[in-house]
């Protein structure tokens, strides 16, 4: 399970503060289990691991090997968090070296646009088309790119070459339908563009040679291992702690991660976390930040605040030692450094940040988990996505609402309409 350590909150928030708010967690809780009329929609990711999702085990992999034995490129065009997961995995637990994954379908730039088409020219290429209900303006006119390429490479045979993931009843259902596209059904309740457990975060990473049964492994346990509704739960201790922030007016968080290989599960945590949790001036804003590469730019912002907490997430990918080369000249004036491991001056470093942030009043949370396999990174996201939730439930929103307004792409599209 998850280790949270909050005993450098306390100057911030105190025990009868944190232990105060077990009614809204409890009632937060019991409302994304039982999805009472009055309670969020979109919860399906909440058994998504030994329900729905288990039996799509077998579709995900067969999926998987007919894009691996049609060509050596997969591009991934989905909105949402589910893509970023996908991401997140291949980066921290390795992947193959083909099929190449290419992440497209996030950028108006026609820079992009036109490099991305260049990119494929001469390729055995398949598409991964993930959406919800609609389909965005970044994902529509990506999707139309590479479907037209595949079109003009492959002739009728460019359906087999085209695999969609959405919700049945949907406009990209239709599509699959009626153009002969392998359709892999997402249920609707499941939260596809932002479950990391969905089968547009999962597709990609079986392609990319990791498991999906691990992750789903993980997140069946954590699904298990997390239902506890006391403070002896970690989500309990970390939403909670989140939550007491939040009301004292500790309305932004950064996530401090040492690994660089592990920023694009920040990131993933980033969109995630914004899109389910920060609406109507709820929420706290959601910042992943590398260490030690901004480092100062934290300690600048941080010094002073009171308005932001940190947290820090500390899990080792490689237990091997490396020790620091010896430089007799010492230009650099970091002769001390010799004889140490890389490891062991970060250690230091993370012992001066907290003492440091402790003595400037900055609340820190920390969460370290053991060496990173497949179901450890399984539990990791349905970790977040649970904390994520009862936070927003605590607000009193609706972490996957069908309903909730995006203004700006309703004015776009209407603006383009007319």
């Amino acid at each position: 399970m998850i280790d949270v350590e909050l005993s450098n909150i306390w100057g911030s928030v105190s025990l009868p503060d944190l232990l105060s708010g077990e009614k809204d967690l409890f009632d937060a809780h019991m409302q994304l289990r039982t999805n009472t009329p009055d309670g969020p929609d979109f919860l399906g990711w909440l058994n998504a691991p030994e329900g729905v999702m288990a039996r799509s085990v077998l579709a995900i992999g067969t999926a998987a090997g007919q894009i691996g034995s049609l060509g050596d490129t997969l591009v991934v065009i989905g909105g949402g968090s589910a893509p970023l997961a996908a991401q997140a995995a291949i980066a921290a637990l390795g992947g193959g070296e083909k099929p190449e994954l290419i992440f497209a379908g996030t950028s108006l730039s026609t820079q992009a646009y036109q490099a991305l088409c260049r990119r494929l020219e001469g390729r055995e290429f398949c598409l991964l088309l993930a959406a919800q209900k609609d389909v965005s303006l970044e994902c529509g006119i990506a999707s139309r790119a590479v479907r037209w390429l595949l079109e003009r490479r492959y002739g009728p045979e460019a359906k087999q070459h085209i695999f969609v993931c959405a919700p049945k009843g949907s406009l990209m259902h239709t599509m699959a339908k009626e153009e002969g596209y392998t359709f892999l059904p997402q249920p609707a309740q499941l939260g596809c563009a932002d479950s990391g457990l969905s089968p547009a975060a999962l597709v990609p990473m079986a392609v990319a040679g990791i498991e999906p049964l691990g992750i789903l492994e993980g997140a069946e346990q954590a699904y298990h291992d997390y239902d506890l509704r006391a403070f002896e739960n970690p989500a309990w201790m970390y939403a909670g702690a989140r939550h007491a922030l939040e009301v004292r007016a500790r309305r932004t968080e950064f996530l401090g991660i040492f690994e660089p290989e592990l920023m694009k599960l920040g990131r993933w945590w980033s969109h995630m976390t914004a899109r389910r949790s920060c609406r109507g001036g709820y929420g706290v804003l959601p910042v992943a930040a590398e260490l030690p590469g901004s480092l100062d730019a934290m300690d600048a912002m941080l010094t002073g605040s009171r308005s932001a907490f940190e947290t820090f997430l500390r899990i080792p990918l490689c237990e091997r030692r490396c020790n620091i080369e010896l430089d007799w000249k010492d230009y650099d004036g970091l002769g001390f450094l010799s004889g140490r491991t890389v490891g062991e001056v970060e250690n230091t470093l993370f012992d001066a940040l907290v003492q440091t942030h402790a003595s400037a009043d900055v609340p820190m949370i920390g969460l370290s988990a053991g060496q990173l396999d497949a179901p450890q990174f399984g539990e990791l996201l349905y970790f977040f996505e649970l904390t994520t939730a009862l936070c927003a439930a605590a607000d009193g929103l609706a972490p996957f609402d069908p309903k909730q307004p995006f203004p700006v792409r309703e004015a776009a599209n209407a603006a383009l309409q007319g």
